[in-house]
């Protein structure tokens, strides 16, 4: 569910919102698809920051990132997302919260679902950095 500004249409800021949240969904169609990935070029800034502690900063890091092998692991545990995502928006900000089913440690061939929030910074409608949980792994991605 994207929340959607009331305002859209009518007001300059709530599109400006509208646009920010559909960048972001753009993005992540792009990066799920790696015969696709390298058209998030045109999404993010020259200067992205990523603030992933196993994903460098920088536009054609991300790419690499959803062409590689830790990228198909990744892919694979985002698709299919069993609910569609929720977007807030504010000022340059936009938080997104995607569900994933995952395996359930305590249940042997069970999954239980997990909630994933990411926060991006907008600039000049690009996306400029990105924020979320992810922890450091053991030897990084390899990228």
């Amino acid at each position: 569910m994207v929340v959607q500004d009331e305002r859209a249409g009518n007001d300059p800021e709530a599109d400006r919102l509208e646009a920010n949240k559909a960048t972001v969904l753009k993005l992540m169609e792009l990066l799920l698809d790696p015969d696709r990935a390298d058209q998030a070029r045109d999404y993010v800034t020259p200067e992205y920051v990523q603030h992933n502690p196993d994903i460098p900063s920088g536009a054609d890091a991300i790419i690499a990132f959803a062409k590689s092998e830790a990228g198909a692991a990744a892919r694979a545990a985002m698709r299919p997302s069993p609910e569609p995502p929720v977007m807030v928006a504010e000022g340059d900000f936009v938080v997104q919260m995607i569900s994933r089913d995952l395996p359930d440690p305590d249940n042997p061939g069970g999954t239980y679902r997990s909630y994933w929030f990411d926060l991006w910074r907008v600039e000049d409608g690009r996306l400029a950095e990105h924020w979320d949980a992810a922890p450091k792994t053991r030897g990084g991605l390899g990228l």
